[in-house]
């Protein structure tokens, strides 16, 4: 844990020594040394103990109410501290270069502090082992990702994401109040072990499993809890949306994770309401995002949507439990980890190719984009490489997580127990993974294929080396985990089995047959074959000789950029099989046609219902006006029916 301590200091004195040092290269370059000593630091005990090391722990005796602080690593947090460091890496190294443009060097380095102390938080959160410091890291992560987002306090919709933001996160919190005080009420402490290892009648059970399914919900970002969600993103700075996604919404599961372990015994109801959240957030965050034109708000959406198959997998583990499937429930929350981690290799670059293509184009709209791919090579491939493994293709790492995913599901319908109903989620993952892909052929072909759009978007040529690298790291990282999974899966299976009840924590012998190095043997093959047909096209050996001719026209004698589809045109035909709850309004005139998107939660239920508030309160405003003689008439009222109250209930005594 010494390891894990230091890398926790790093990460809070990484932006007040960036703040210290007056010359701008200089401060940037300790700031990025001290992120990345962390990032060394904290993988050196986590990878330790993923490999099968020994569970580290430290006790801090505390006068404060609620006991000692205790702080462990074990599978589950190794796992997410590695998350949270190696995505935050990355996009610090990507925000020293993307911030060098258009903001100044006061501006950068308050997202360099904010960013540097929210991976502290999120460091802090994931080894704590009690409740007090778990909420004390919980309160910082949002305080510190509120300041991250709205760096840009400048504009009316970077104050309302922020404030969204805010309301968002603190219901979730007074949530995990509610949780720790019916979950710690009797026990001796509200440390982690004295909470586990209480037995809670039904009710109280109820409470705590309820309380956790909301807050941290809210922070994964849960439908219908996900509305803060593509607000915030997309008004953060882009690698500030990166940790947002790949981190920050990850510690919603890394909670849900967690109560299951500690609950040990997991009602049925929790497992199917799991699934089902899973299943509706799945198919509905990636509808709403193949209506969007914004980038980043597509890109949020999505994140929406693999939320959705993480907790797909989580639900599947939790009936494993239930119905006392041990293979089953290692499998489904293995699954829910791998692609945790997944999620946040692949989201975290596409978030960070989206910044290079707005720091390019000047814009997030993907109407007025088209032929980057020739401007911008890297940022194209990367990008691509990130597009097909969220999609989930092969030999890519998305692959891999969904396919432990499906597998369990697949187990869970060879059991005779109720939770063989859980295999027809496999047709819910294909229907998320093909409407992704036509997302994600929307997105690539719009912003990188064809001819530009706009005549007015002109890019110079590809982003300084400070953006493309993280991204080309991130990219490389995706193709290792699709190509080798047997090297990753043993480590997540381990802690899959961790939270599925195993007092060991090893991988059970159901869940360690041959399959994963089946996987491994079809990518490496998959990827040599691809290898081989590029090298084939590339050589022009099987190439045959092409006539020069020109493209058809469709009758036009002079073809146009604006004969091209655009992103709303090529997902006009699915969307329309989804009609009645896309969000997508048409507007119509004479001269034109467009469309609008809105969020159908947020536009048509919490902003609603805002506002419905707010006329109540200003309704009862006079009320807080009055004279003094009328306030002392409602003293006088509130004395007598409290004693009212009082003569009534001693006579019923």
């Amino acid at each position: 844990m010494t390891f894990v301590f230091w890398s926790v200091a790093l990460l809070l004195v990484a932006g007040p020594i960036g703040a210290l040092v007056s010359r701008r290269a200089a401060a940037e370059f300790a700031y990025r040394a001290c992120v990345s000593a962390a990032l060394v630091l904290g993988a050196v005990p986590a990878v330790r103990v993923l490999a099968g090391g020994s569970v580290a722990s430290r006790t801090l005796a505390t006068p404060m109410p609620g006991g000692p602080w205790v702080f462990g690593l074990d599978a589950l947090s190794a796992l997410f501290l590695l998350i949270a460091l190696g995505v935050g890496t990355a996009a610090a190294w990507f925000g020293v270069a993307y911030l060098h443009r258009g903001v100044t060097a006061r501006a950068a380095r308050t997202s360099h502090f904010f960013l540097s102390t929210l991976l502290a938080a999120v460091a802090a959160l994931v080894v704590a082992r009690a409740a007090v410091p778990f909420l004390i890291a919980w309160e910082l992560m949002a305080l510190a990702s509120y300041g991250a987002i709205v760096l840009d306090h400048g504009q009316a919709g970077v104050r309302r994401a922020g404030l969204l933001y805010l309301a968002a996160t603190h219901t979730g919190t007074l949530l995990l109040f509610v949780l720790f005080a019916a979950w710690g009420a009797g026990a001796p402490d509200l440390t982690f072990a004295a909470l586990g290892g209480r037995t809670l009648d039904p009710a109280a059970r109820a409470i705590v499993l309820g309380a956790a399914l909301i807050a941290f919900g809210f922070k994964a970002g849960v439908v219908p809890l996900h509305f803060w969600l593509p607000e915030a993103h997309s008004a953060a700075p882009s690698h500030i949306s990166a940790v947002m996604s790949g981190v920050v919404i990850k510690m919603g599961i890394y909670g849900l994770l967690r109560v299951s372990l500690l609950m040990g015994a997991l009602p049925a109801w929790w497992g199917w309401a799991l699934l089902a959240l899973g299943g509706v957030s799945g198919v509905l965050g990636v509808v709403w995002a193949l209506a969007q034109h914004d980038l980043k708000r597509l890109l949020a959406f999505h994140s929406v949507e693999n939320i959705g198959i993480i907790l797909l997998g989580i639900g599947v583990g939790a009936l494993g439990v239930a119905y006392g499937h041990p293979a089953v429930a290692a499998l489904g929350f293995a699954g829910a980890a791998l692609h945790t981690m997944n999620h946040a290799l692949f989201k975290s670059l596409l978030f960070l190719g989206a910044g290079s293509v707005v720091h390019a184009t000047g814009t997030r709209e993907l109407e007025r984009m088209g032929g980057l791919a020739r401007r911008m090579p890297v940022t194209a491939l990367t990008f691509l490489i990130g597009s097909a493994a969220i999609v989930g293709l092969p030999p890519l790492n998305g692959f891999v997580s969904e396919w432990l995913i499906a597998r369990s599901m697949f187990g869970a319908g060879l059991s005779a127990s109720p939770a063989r109903v859980a295999v027809l989620g496999v047709g819910v993952l294909g229907l998320i993974g093909a409407l992704a892909l036509a997302c994600f052929a929307k997105v690539f072909g719009a912003v990188f294929l064809g001819r530009p759009r706009d005549a007015s978007v002109v890019v110079a040529g590809e982003s300084a080396a400070g953006i493309t690298r993280p991204m080309a790291v991130l990219a490389a990282a995706c193709v290792a985990v699709g190509l080798l999974p047997g090297v990753v899966t043993p480590p997540v299976l381990r802690a899959g089995a961790l939270v599925a009840g195993h007092a060991n924590p090893v991988v059970p012998a159901a869940a360690s047959d041959p399959a994963a190095m089946a996987a491994t043997w079809f990518t490496l093959g998959l990827g040599g074959a691809l290898l081989l047909l590029w090298g084939v096209v590339r050589s022009g050996w099987a190439r045959t000789p092409w006539a020069a001719a020109t493209t058809w026209g469709c009758g036009y004698g002079l073809p146009t950029a604006r004969m091209q589809y655009t992103a709303s045109s090529f997902a006009a035909p699915l969307l329309g099989a989804y009609r009645g709850m896309t969000g997508v309004r048409v507007v119509r005139t004479d001269a034109s046609l467009a469309t609008h998107v809105a969020d159908p939660v947020l536009d048509a239920v919490v902003t609603p219902g805002w506002n419905r508030l707010q006329e109540a309160a200003r309704r009862i405003r006079p009320l807080h006006r009055g004279r003094l003689s009328i306030y002392l008439m409602y003293v006088v009222a509130a004395l007598l029916a409290m004693l009212t109250y009082l003569m009534l209930a001693g006579r019923g005594a």
